[in-house]
């Protein structure tokens, strides 16, 4: 009896549960982006200073310091921080599972075209908010998440989901081999060779898998009816014994109020703390899959937009924070008397604006305008 099933009408229905995760953890990486800025803002961001003097006066005494978060601010730092940015890329490898390995080949370089885009826009985007060379050239996030979906595709298309597995396995060496050191010292090196400010923040090692669980999940979800009703059960119950395994013997992962980056792989290093990370996350989207197969569909209109529209609101809210909300918050704290702030009602108010912002650019032709398209 034949594992595998072509159903094209589960395939091509968006799974709304999923769409909600995406869109709750998207506000969150935001909220983490843009807590860290406000954090480093007087230290790194602040460029108004021929005004310190006179009308940007109320911000002098800020200049160097780094601006605490409030305590639900970074309650939500400690309790995501570890893997917000991770569940992002296992969901997009859940959704790159879809096809079989036929159809996936076939379809292939579309996809690469379509990583190979991103990739070159968060570049390019890294250069616009990065305030020296060092960091506009580092390495973040998004930009590795291309290249693993990347290499987990050239896997699945030349060897299928078996060498989707032996990948897993070999990718687990991590923790015998001193990857590590390897990573260290291509930091340093560029470090000393090209710009100081340079960070290999998002390591391969860390994310890759992250990755893995999500096309194994996915691929396990539309292609072997035979764990239909129990596959989350048994996805969940792995998830929760590598979470027991950090509780067992994992350290405690601390976040400073004033620098929400700075522990932010902490956890992603160690092996207790990656099983936490993976673990975490197959509990959190097993649960989300079945409420979906019970038909709970949780739809929460404006989570699961920005869920739908994803992309858009990542590629957009840096410039939008470094280059217009932020700036401007400082404009009208000069006017008001009042320091940029961390708080999280601070916070969520500039995360409100950047999804009126990007829906005004979802819904305006502004796009078909610049480009000079016709319709």
């Amino acid at each position: 009896m034949s594992l595998k099933i072509n159903n094209n009408d589960e395939t091509r229905a968006r799974l709304v549960n999923l769409d909600f995760l995406r869109g709750l953890f998207i506000i969150l990486a935001l909220d983490q982006h843009f807590t860290y800025y406000i954090n480093m803002w007087y230290v790194d961001y602040f460029r108004d200073t021929m005004a310190l003097t006179s009308t940007y006066a109320v911000h002098f005494p800020m200049i160097g310091k780094q601006v605490s978060s409030d305590f639900f601010n970074h309650f939500l730092a400690v309790v995501f921080t570890p893997w917000v940015s991770q569940i992002y890329l296992t969901m997009a490898a859940f959704n790159l599972a879809k096809k079989d390995q036929t159809t996936f080949g076939i379809e292939m370089l579309g996809k690469f075209k379509v990583f190979g885009f991103i990739l070159l826009y968060f570049v390019l985007e890294n250069f616009i908010v990065a305030p020296n060379t060092g960091q506009a050239i580092s390495f973040y996030p998004i930009m590795l998440w291309m290249l693993i979906l990347a290499l987990i595709s050239i896997v699945y298309k030349y060897v299928g989901i078996r060498g989707i597995l032996v990948f897993t396995l070999l990718c687990m060496l991590r923790f015998v081999v001193p990857v590590e050191y390897i990573s260290d010292f291509f930091e340093e090196l560029i470090q000393n060779r090209i710009h100081p400010g340079f960070e290999y923040d998002a390591r391969f090692e860390y994310f890759v898998l992250s990755g893995c669980l999500g096309f194994i999940m996915g691929y396990v979800h539309y292609h072997l009816p035979l764990y239909r009703h129990k596959k989350d059960f048994l996805f969940a119950g792995m998830g929760v014994l590598l979470v027991l395994i950090y509780f067992l013997i994992g350290d405690t992962f601390v976040v400073p109020m004033d620098d929400v980056f700075s522990t932010e792989h902490d956890l992603a290093r160690t092996f207790s703390g990656t099983a936490y990370i993976i673990g975490i996350q197959a509990i959190i989207v097993s649960a989300f899959l079945w409420l979906e197969k019970k038909n709970i569909k949780v739809n929460l209109p404006l989570v699961n937009w920005v869920g739908i529209y994803s992309l858009m609101i990542f590629a957009l809210h840096r410039i939008l924070f470094v280059k217009l909300i932020a700036p401007i918050s400082i404009m009208i704290g000069s006017l008001t008397g009042r320091t940029l702030g961390a708080s999280s009602v601070e916070v969520f108010i500039y995360i409100f604006i950047t999804l009126a912002i990007c829906y005004f650019v979802k819904i305006s032709p502004i796009s078909d305008i610049v480009l000079q398209r016709k319709k």
